[in-house]
């Protein structure tokens, strides 16, 4: 009897550990996206301040290359931002249960009629 507690209480210590390291985990995940988003914004702002105030760059340069790192870098920070906080959004929680009991279903209906 004393054997199986102690089992019982490293499970539990066991599970502790493991829901600790996956918060963990999450935290620096969202962490690193801001540091991205923050990151982004900084530079982006910069070059739009620099392309604003020098007036001996050639406007042809600065708006092309201005526009395409906003576009470029702003769809790798889209990207973080849909690693990060897009499956709870893109497949909710359950959706693979529904999905399969579909599936089930269609198998059984099929199975049915033939």
């Amino acid at each position: 009897m004393k054997n199986v507690l102690n089992m019982n209480s490293m499970e539990t210590e066991l599970k502790k550990k493991a829901h600790f390291l996956m918060a963990k985990k999450r935290m620096e995940q969202i962490r690193d996206f801001y540091m991205h988003l923050v990151i982004y914004c900084t530079v982006n702002i910069l070059f739009f301040v620099f392309w604003l105030l020098d007036p001996g760059m050639p406007k042809t340069f600065w708006k092309p290359a201005f526009i395409m790192m906003v576009v470029v870098a702003g769809f790798a920070v889209l990207a973080h931002g849909l690693l990060v906080f897009g499956p709870k959004y893109l497949m909710p929680k359950g959706w693979e249960e529904r999905e399969m009991k579909k599936l089930m279903n269609k198998e059984q209906q099929k199975t049915k009629y033939e």
